[in-house]
């Protein structure tokens, strides 16, 4: 199965805004975090979260993802 891209995960539009991408992140997060989840992927993907918004969070770190993204879709 093809691994989901950062926007996916986080579930916003690569054109999300620096807020949108916040507010998604938070409401993951809370639905996710390891201390309220109860399922057993749960964990995981808090990990897979938080490594998407640590990326896309950062302008510098969004705008290489966004190039290397381009080059192999």
């Amino acid at each position: 199965m093809a691994e989901k891209n950062l926007y996916e995960i986080l579930g916003v539009s690569p054109k999300a805004s620096a807020d949108e991408i916040k507010h998604a992140y938070r409401s993951l997060v809370r639905k996710y975090h390891p201390d309220s989840a109860v399922g057993e992927g749960d964990q995981f993907m808090f990990q897979k979260v938080t490594s998407a918004y640590d990326t896309l969070s950062d302008p510098e770190l969004r705008k290489r993802y966004d190039e290397v993204h381009a080059l192999f879709s």
